[in-house]
């Protein structure tokens, strides 16, 4: 996934938890400020740090993604999305009810 694929993506996930939030471009990865104003950073993982894909990185911490979702979690858990008075939005994939 390129930067500007990166961004985009971000950029569809922040906008679908309703947090306002500029996401840019930084070298390889991208940087957004957190609701709170932390500054956070999403980088590619080197290769041989396989099976991580991306940095999750914050003042202080830098957690590990090995999946788009797993990026996506951390990033909306980092920045409190879906915090607000209303139930977060969920999707979830089960099978039909056998009863119904």
């Amino acid at each position: 996934m390129t930067p500007p694929e990166l961004r985009a993506l971000v950029l569809d996930a922040l906008a679908l938890w309703s947090v306002a939030a500029g996401v840019a471009v930084d070298g390889d990865g991208v940087v957004l400020a957190a609701p709170d104003g932390t500054r956070l950073r999403v980088v590619p993982a080197p290769p041989d740090e396989r099976p991580i894909r991306w940095w999750l990185e914050r003042p202080g911490h830098r957690r590990p993604c090995t999946s788009v979702l797993g990026l996506l979690r951390t990033l909306r858990n980092a920045i409190g999305g879906g915090e607000a008075a209303e139930a977060p939005r969920r999707l979830r994939v089960a099978a039909p009810d056998a009863g119904g």
